[in-house]
């Protein structure tokens, strides 16, 4: 075999290895969005309930500040 056929195995071998890894990131990029548009749709939700809660809050503290006045 020559030099260059050398080379070209070495470096086939390498972009399989490449392309495989390529691969493997993609898929976990692919469940990486999914479990944050999951965590997206959650922290939403939870953000609107907090807030509703919030307001609720802020009028039991000021009604409780007034008796105290």
């Amino acid at each position: 075999m020559s030099r260059h056929e050398d080379f070209e195995r070495k470096i086939n071998r390498s972009l399989n290895t490449m392309e495989t890894k390529i691969s493997y990131l993609h898929e976990g990029m692919r469940g990486l969005q999914d479990s944050f548009k999951e965590f997206h749709e959650d922290i939403t939700e939870y953000m609107a309930f907090s807030a509703e809660k919030y307001a609720d809050h802020e009028k039991r503290l000021s009604a409780l500040e007034k008796k105290v006045k």
